[in-house]
């Protein structure tokens, strides 16, 4: 199965029928995916003689705006041209009032200047596609042969129907989401029981031996380790994502937490192959009480940070960039 960032030159491969080959473009859209998609839409209707109110004008390369094509509202999820999966943020779609009426699947060949279109999904029918689709608290995973119909169905929906014909709809709540509202103990570890709310983000106990409890690749380990939990991230089209979906990822990291002798809990974020970096403007967050550490990689293997026992719980999360961060249920440390 190929990732949502896979590449193949067009020249060893046969191009999508309907794909849109686009001209000459400004050293502005060099690499920018959502970009090209942008523009091949727009080539689209020129060649079909269509003038449909489209935005937005000002920053359209944006990912955390939708389009607006004729009054209806566009989701736009890009994927590499090979690819059969794309990823399809959910924050669009946690609020029924401003949800997108339509998804846009987009397939970009940046080298080439190539995108193909496989098609759209309505409301309806995206959460219809949710409900058997691999999913963390940012993103689902969707095959792209869910969506239907390539370019030409999007432009028949928005010429033929009303924007009240197609609803606004909210996916339903995650339950990543609301599992992180509970409080984990961290004694539990010690005792080989891993709460719900950690194995929904894809954590795992790992076995407390000399070699595990270096959690990272190469660097030393942790003296005092009493317990390690295991937590998989990784960078998808510049948003983090846990789980499943981060073990598909290009970019990959762990986060683990580790009670350490006799009370205290250290963190730890680290590539999960040999001889990686972090990548540059990963932030490692931790709030106990009033007490808030954070530390940011910039050409760093690893980022640790260490907290003492405390009736104060512990909130943990990890951040980069714009998107959305990823957020711990709250941990109560022993009490010294």
């Amino acid at each position: 199965m190929n990732t949502p960032s896979s590449q193949e030159p067009l020249d060893v491969m046969q191009m999508p029928q309907g794909a849109i080959e686009l001209g000459e473009l400004p050293l502005a859209f060099a690499h920018e995916d959502r970009l090209l998609a942008v523009a091949a839409l727009k080539q689209a209707m020129d060649e079909r003689n269509l003038d449909l109110p489209f935005g937005p004008t000002i920053e359209p390369e944006d990912t955390a705006r939708l389009l607006s094509l004729n009054r209806f509202s566009v989701q736009l999820a890009t994927t590499g041209i090979t690819s059969d999966e794309v990823l399809v943020k959910r924050s669009f779609w946690e609020d029924s009032a401003l949800a997108p009426q339509l998804l846009l699947a987009a397939a970009v060949d940046e080298e080439n200047n190539v995108v193909f279109f496989p098609g759209v999904l309505t409301g309806e029918e995206l959460l219809a596609q949710a409900k058997n689709a691999d999913s963390d608290s940012a993103a689902l995973v969707l095959n792209t042969a869910c969506f239907k119909g390539g370019i030409d169905r999007l432009l028949i929906l928005v010429q033929l129907l009303e924007p009240a014909a197609l609803p606004r709809l909210a996916l339903p709540a995650d339950p990543i989401t609301a599992l992180q509202k509970t409080v984990v103990s961290v004694l539990d570890w010690l005792n080989g029981q891993l709460d719900e709310s950690l194995a929904a983000l894809g954590g795992g106990l790992v076995p407390v031996t000399a070699g595990a409890t270096r959690s990272g690749v190469g660097l030393p380990p942790v003296e005092g380790a009493l317990a390690m939990v295991s937590i998989p991230l990784g960078l998808a089209d510049g948003s983090l994502v846990t789980g499943l979906t981060a073990q598909r990822c290009l970019e990959r990291f762990d986060l683990s937490l580790i009670p350490i002798h006799p009370d205290g809990l250290y963190l730890r974020l680290a590539p999960a192959l040999i001889g990686d970096l972090l990548p540059d403007g990963l932030t490692l967050i931790a709030r106990q009480g009033e007490h808030v550490q954070s530390i940011t990689s910039e050409n760093s293997d690893n980022l640790d940070l260490n907290f003492p026992s405390s009736s104060e719980l512990l909130a943990v999360s990890v951040a980069f960039g714009s998107s959305e961060p990823i957020e711990l249920p709250l941990l109560q440390l022993p009490k010294s």
